[in-house]
């Protein structure tokens, strides 16, 4: 994706980001804004793992989350990511999440303060759907979903 391209949610990722903030909120934590550089780096690992056929927090290039969240633009050592695969829907992949502590542990972490998610599909690949979340600490520039 390219640096000046604004990444533009489709229905169920939005859905998923009320999901996420929703069950925030039903466990007293704060709502995540949705951030542009972590927006990126969500979209790009999707597609990353969806064409490459890689289900991994390493991506092809041999980047884990930090590397790759600061080629993207997003530099702070608080972060994490949820990844998931197999699932089209913003629903079965929040209940992919919940079930999982560490996921959880990401989804409602107090520290966190913006994410970025993405959803990408491949009819070729092993899961067909995979979806990138990443979460960091630090506000920087948001966009509107």
């Amino acid at each position: 994706m390219p640096a000046s391209t604004i990444p533009k949610y489709d229905t169920e990722e939005t859905a998923l980001v009320h999901a996420i903030n929703g069950f925030r909120k039903q466990n007293g934590r704060a709502p995540l804004k949705v951030g542009l550089s972590l927006s990126r780096a969500a979209q790009w690992m999707s597609n990353d793992m969806a064409h490459n056929d890689n289900f991994d927090h390493t991506d092809t290039r041999g980047r884990d989350v930090g590397p790759r969240l600061k080629a993207f633009g997003y530099a702070n050592a608080t972060s994490g990511e949820n990844i998931a695969g197999g699932e089209s829907s913003a629903a079965d992949t929040l209940r992919q999440w919940k079930n999982s502590p560490p996921h959880r542990a990401n989804l409602l972490r107090t520290k966190f303060k913006v994410m970025g998610l993405a959803r990408a599909h491949d009819d070729d690949s092993m899961l067909g759907w995979y979806w990138t979340a990443d979460f960091g600490a630090t506000v920087g520039k948001t966009i509107s979903v």
